[in-house]
């Protein structure tokens, strides 16, 4: 059964990657880590039209979070029984809401601090740099350990699909 789209998939592996080479290896505000900064406010941008053009499981109207779609998850999750066919569970559209917004966050701050010249090194731009770029990362662990716990709970494949796009079916035993 197919479940992530060839642009979901590669759209998540390069912003993973743009993340790790800026927040781990490039240093700040050299050309290198802004050209990969500004690659990934694109990635992000052709990722929101991609939402609500792209395929089922891509677009945003099918895993927009709410109280009760999170508690249904949770029920779903203690029950064993998730569904197979869902791409985002609603905790997994309130991960990808965030990280949109925080990569936002990311490029207009960068931005700013580094080409606008009445703002060049502004120490709030600068704070909120570093701290969307910390949460990022803390979202990104949560996100690594909810994949294992929903997967192992609720007996659902989800490394795979976002590898070839593809889930094999569990039959409940």
């Amino acid at each position: 059964m197919i479940i992530w789209d060839k642009f979901i998939r590669t759209f998540h592996w390069l912003l993973v990657l743009c993340f790790c080479l800026n927040y781990f290896f490039l240093e700040h505000g050299n050309n290198v880590h802004q050209i990969v900064g500004y690659t990934a406010a694109v990635l992000v941008l052709v990722r929101i039209v991609w939402g609500f053009i792209g395929p089922s499981n891509a677009r945003f109207k099918n895993f927009i979070p709410s109280f009760s779609g999170i508690k249904s998850h949770f029920h779903e999750l203690k029950k064993r029984e998730v569904k197979q066919e869902q791409g985002h569970n609603p905790l997994g559209g309130l991960m990808v809401f965030s990280i949109l917004a925080l990569f936002l966050i990311q490029a207009v701050t960068g931005f700013l601090r580094e080409e606008v010249d009445a703002l060049y090194g502004d120490s709030f731009l600068t704070s909120l740099h570093s701290l969307s770029a910390n949460i990022i990362f803390a979202l990104a662990v949560i996100h690594i350990i909810a994949v294992f716990i929903t997967a192992y709970f609720g007996k659902i494949e989800l490394i795979r699909p976002m590898l070839t796009g593809k889930r094999r079916v569990k039959r409940n035993e």
